[in-house]
């Protein structure tokens, strides 16, 4: 597997540990309530976040090059 591929996994599993979290914070009643609700959304939101970016990695998003620039005839455009 690639990089990106073992990134969006983990991102999977984050947002899967948070979701949990945050339904049963929501749910119980009491003071610790807020105990699971942060964690949760926290969770939540560290994986959508990772989850995008490993996505747009996957996608070709962040290349270093190109194809116009790995072309040997288009090198120094700027000078005609």
């Amino acid at each position: 597997m690639t990089q990106w591929k073992i990134t969006f996994v983990i991102a999977i599993i984050l947002f899967s540990m948070g979701l949990p979290l945050l339904l049963v914070g929501y749910v119980s009643a009491g003071e610790d309530a807020i105990a699971m609700i942060a964690p949760g959304w926290i969770l939540i939101g560290v994986g959508a976040f990772v989850a995008i970016v490993a996505a747009a990695i996957g996608m070709g998003f962040g290349k270093r090059a190109t194809t116009s620039e790995q072309d040997p005839a288009s090198k120094n455009w700027w000078e005609v």
